[in-house]
């Protein structure tokens, strides 16, 4: 699965002033990361209907959460009809662009309070 389209996406919704960004710009190595990963969604679509298989990491992005999230979007486009292979694989990238963005906040949350306990002494 090529995700040439994902990061062209993601990069024009993280175009924001710099103001905005947050001072890591974990949403952009996050972006990188999932550019980075080669999947094989073991699929088969014929008359559009997905017959779901084994996905696999082909070449991993060094972060088990985001090669998790990229099996998760294959998993859940199998779950809907999907007229061609394209269709399916754009349904994948958006899949992937939302959950790299909830990923993101589910990071900063864990961050906040590991921050908020070490300095509670909890």
């Amino acid at each position: 699965m090529t995700l040439i389209a994902l990061i062209a996406l993601a990069a024009a919704q993280t175009a924001a002033p710099a103001a905005e960004l947050p001072a890591d710009n974990e949403i952009v190595v996050l972006t990188e990361r999932l550019r980075s990963i080669r999947v094989s969604p073991g699929v088969t679509i014929r008359k559009g209907v997905v017959t779901p298989g084994a996905c696999k990491i082909k070449r991993s992005s060094g972060d088990a959460e985001v090669d998790a999230l990229a099996c998760g979007a294959v998993a859940l486009c199998a779950t809907r009809p999907q007229p061609s292979r394209k269709a399916f694989n754009t349904c994948i990238d958006a899949e992937a662009i939302d959950t790299i963005f909830g990923l993101r906040g589910e990071r900063a949350a864990r961050n906040a309070e590991l921050i908020e306990a070490e300095e509670t002494g909890e």
